[in-house]
């Protein structure tokens, strides 16, 4: 997650100066946001990317608006169990000396070659270089036949505090070049990129002008500046947000986002009140989990049943009878 255990309980007392690093300060020129400007690509001497916040920015956002990221809500779990995940294709995480500073999740062996795998680049809270705090989630995805390229290794051992919108774009490269084929059957048309918190912004930062990308998945977060939401008229791929409700830090922005996507762009918001962290610790993800891998098949696989579960609040498991409220709109013909 973006926040440790130590530092929550510091934010608990609004404590500002307490506040991590969501994406640092590097040297060189940060991008500036100005109408009408658009970078070539999305990336910026910030983690996170074009769509990130600086950390001096950060600090003075939460003492504006008031959030607490560490707030908590009824759906915020303990931690569960590990696991190789509830689908299929039982996964686990592997080391590839190709992408040495990312940690892959996918089957343990390829599922059968008619079953061909889209490929996930994963941002991690915090753009933090280590993905454990994510593991169940990532497994669970990788379970229902995935290949998962997640910034950082166990440990976080990269040489780096932050992950860069360019390690999400080296995790893109390592795909598209073939390096993902040992592990099935890939498609490699079917790209997301996906993460939590600055891992969310990475996200979009990668996405942007990148048209290798055909979905972008934010958990928890959206842009916390109004003076980069024209950056929005850029993208061109359907936005996933699952988001932790009111007390959820980024809830706010993504209410906002989420009205300003270019018109006729599909989109999904879905809240469970979790609060900044998610449920990414339960077993399999826990609620976080199954919308993902329901979206997800949904998307890249056009299974109705997953899309029911998203759409229609009466189907058998639908989000909203697990306590999530959702929002959509322009699927018509998706």
């Amino acid at each position: 997650m973006i926040f440790t255990s130590v530092v929550l309980a510091a934010l608990a007392a609004n404590s500002v100066a307490a506040i991590p690093q969501i994406c640092t300060r590097q040297s060189g020129g940060q991008f500036v946001p100005k109408p009408g400007y658009f970078p070539a690509t999305g990336d910026d001497t910030i983690a996170g990317g074009i769509f990130c916040i600086s950390l001096s920015d950060l600090g003075t956002y939460l003492a504006r608006v008031g959030n607490n990221p560490g707030a908590t809500g009824s759906e915020s779990p303990r931690s569960g169990q590990a696991t190789s995940g509830s689908g299929p294709y039982p996964a686990q995480a592997f080391t590839d000396p190709k992408l040495g500073k990312h940690t892959i999740f996918a089957p343990k062996t390829p599922p059968p070659a008619n079953v061909t795998m889209p490929i996930l680049a994963w941002g991690n809270g915090g753009c933090a270089t280590d993905p454990t705090s994510h593991k169940n989630l990532l497994i669970e995805i990788a379970s229902h036949g995935y290949v998962i390229a997640a910034d950082g290794i166990a440990g976080g051992k990269t040489g780096a505090s932050q992950s860069m919108v360019s390690d999400m774009k080296a995790s893109l490269d390592w795909a598209t070049s073939g390096g993902a084929a040992k592990y099935g059957s890939v498609n490699t048309s079917a790209i997301a990129t996906m993460g939590h918190s600055c891992g969310g912004l990475e996200a979009m930062s990668s996405a942007y002008h990148d048209e290798r990308v055909k979905r972008i998945i934010m958990f928890n977060i959206g842009i916390f500046q109004d003076e980069k939401r024209y950056l929005l008229q850029e993208i061109k791929v359907p936005v996933a947000w699952f988001i932790g409700g009111p007390k959820d830090m980024g809830y706010p922005n993504v209410e906002k986002d989420y009205k300003l996507l270019n018109a006729g762009l599909p989109a999904y918001k879905a809240s469970l009140d979790t609060g900044h962290g998610g449920t990414f610790a339960a077993t399999n993800g826990g609620k976080q989990g199954k919308a993902a891998v329901a979206y997800l098949q949904w998307q890249f696989r056009n299974d109705q049943a997953s899309k029911a579960i998203l759409l229609d609040p009466k189907a058998p498991g639908s989000l909203v009878s697990d306590k999530w409220t959702v929002e959509y709109k322009n699927w018509e013909g998706y």
